[in-house]
């Protein structure tokens, strides 16, 4: 699921199987030529299609995205390794 919060800031709903949690909140920003994805969900297949759906609709163009991972659990950096490129900055809290 895709939600527009404001202009340009997208929250995408990532299911998390087998979890209590359900799902993970990812946001992604829109900015000037580039992007930004905040958290990416476990690296599992239930979690890379979704996400990966959500940045087709959006034309997110991962050659030009950077990642924000808000912490090291792997519900939310498990799929960096998958979706960040050779031209990605990746940043840690």
């Amino acid at each position: 699921m895709i939600e527009e919060l404001l202009p340009d800031l997208y929250r995408v709903e990532v299911p998390l199987p087998r979890s209590p949690l359900k799902a993970l909140n990812s946001y992604i920003i829109k900015g000037n030529g580039r992007f930004l994805i905040v958290d990416t969900g476990m690296n599992r297949e239930e979690c890379l299609i979704p996400m990966r759906s959500a940045l087709e609709k959006l034309n997110i163009d991962l050659e030009k995205t950077d990642f924000f991972i808000t912490h090291l659990h792997a519900d939310h950096s498990g799929l960096v390794g998958k979706l960040s490129t050779d031209s990605s900055k990746v940043y840690f809290n």
